[in-house]
């Protein structure tokens, strides 16, 4: 896809240095097995799909994979979305002979939407189901103690959608990034609002505030926040943070009420979205630009529960509709009557990343284990399209896991080349709006909220 040359180039060290992993819960290691049920299998949830599925021509033993996501809890909504994301592209693959007649199988644990439980998942996958490789899970808390689960046991895991920055500074062999970082999110969402207002001369962004939750991961959007408004001469007025999952957002949303800043940067699950949208709403307070990450505002119960109250607000995401592989999007909305969003295009990535590592083995003569999917994983490039697949359907053409540095922060094994669009709510609608040569239609300034 054509992209628009960005104002602001970041500066990558690249390093091909490669970390020992370490030890600590022993030596065992995903292998093949001759499991021959069925293909695609839930464990602890019962979000099993109803929809007709396309029928398997791949019938050797099959490979398995563990996905680890929040089934139930209150991220199932999210968690039950990558699955279809995921389930979508195991279907494909293995209706179309899976790696050389043998099909993906994927082993779901549900994280539950917090670490000790997605600890015990992890282990689980590892050392009961015998997985080759691991994707998930979504939150970046939860991704983290994982992901040190993984690297004990030496079993390569791709991460589709965590964002903090941390995850990959930990010089880990095993783990590997596909999802823009905390920082390119941040770097694009300014960046949109610096062509916004370098285009439109009544358009007046001259200071930011910050309103996320308390974690980690909102603490990092605070800071590359005023990393990023410093670098655009912007003024940041401060951050309002609170505790995830609040009941109440009134004195939050009167903070930021009070320091009034003409663009606000909000980082939200979908609970803490529509609170905040609805807590908004009450207090009358609707600042010109509202430009959120993501996260719950790209999810279908975001816009049901808030309507038009979301007009207006912009967000970053990964995936959008119409921006490639309409064919994709159409076929996925048919079959699970929900949108295809950034979770799930992300999702839906990382199978066919494995699936492509998977085959690049099969194609050399390589046994299919742990040890040689984490080596082809490092070297792996994948330009345009996947072999026997669709084109990337991201908003970037190349996936290629490298180590770099910026502002003094490690990135090993990350997709350093991902980038963002940004969409609006518009009449109740998701529409594109930047970069500003493949929008659908002109950013809607002031927001109305209404």
């Amino acid at each position: 896809m054509k992209r628009k040359v960005m104002a602001m180039v970041l500066a990558l060290t690249m390093t091909t240095g490669v970390l020992a992993g370490c030890g600590g819960y022993g030596s065992s290691k995903g292998s093949d097995t001759t499991d021959t049920s069925t293909t695609t299998e839930t464990q602890g949830s019962d979000n099993s799909t109803t929809a007709k599925t396309q029928e398997s021509t791949a019938t050797g033993d099959p490979i398995l994979i563990g996905a680890l996501y929040p089934l139930t809890g209150d991220l199932a909504d999210s968690g039950k979305n990558m699955q279809y994301g995921i389930d979508f592209a195991v279907e494909e693959i293995n209706a179309n002979g899976g790696i050389d007649g043998r099909p993906i199988k994927i082993i779901y644990g549900d994280t539950q939407g917090d670490g000790a439980p997605g600890m015990t998942e992890m282990e689980r996958l590892i050392t009961q189901e015998k997985v080759v490789a691991v994707m998930g899970a979504y939150q970046s808390g939860v991704t983290e103690v994982v992901s040190q689960v993984a690297e004990n046991y030496q079993i390569p895991m791709i991460t589709a959608n965590a964002t903090a920055d941390s995850l990959t500074s930990h010089g880990y062999e095993y783990f590997f990034r596909l999802a823009p970082t905390n920082m390119m999110f941040i770097r694009d969402m300014f960046q949109c609002l610096v062509d916004y207002a370098g285009k439109h001369s009544n358009a007046t962004i001259k200071t930011v505030a910050v309103c996320a939750d308390n974690t980690e991961l909102g603490q990092q959007t605070a800071t590359w926040a005023k990393f990023w408004a410093e670098k655009n001469g912007m003024e940041y007025l401060g951050d309002v943070l609170y505790s995830k999952g609040a009941a109440d957002l009134t004195s939050e949303v009167l903070q930021l009420k009070q320091l009034n800043p003409d663009a606000l940067i909000v980082d939200n699950y979908v609970s803490d979205a529509i609170l905040l949208t609805k807590t908004m709403n009450e207090q009358g307070y609707k600042p010109q630009i509202m430009i959120a990450k993501g996260n719950g505002y790209s999810e279908t119960s975001y816009l049901e529960s808030t309507g038009a109250q979301a007009n207006g607000i912009l967000f970053a995401t990964e995936y959008l509709q119409g921006e490639k592989s309409q064919d994709i999007y159409d076929r996925f909305m048919q079959k699970y009557n929900v949108a295809l969003n950034g979770h799930s295009a992300e999702a839906y990535t990382v199978v066919w990343i494995f699936k492509q590592a998977l085959q690049n083995l099969a194609n050399a003569g390589k046994e299919i284990n742990s040890e040689n999917l984490k080596t082809e994983l490092q070297t792996i490039k994948i330009e345009n399209s996947f072999e026997g697949g669709s084109e990337i359907i991201l908003p970037y053409n190349t996936i290629q896991f490298t180590d770099g540095e910026f502002n003094g922060i490690q990135y090993k094994q990350t997709n350093m080349l991902g980038n963002l669009v940004v969409a609006q709510f518009q009449d109740e609608e998701i529409k594109s709006v930047w970069p500003f040569d493949e929008a659908e239609v002109e950013i809607q300034y002031p927001a109305s909220f209404q």
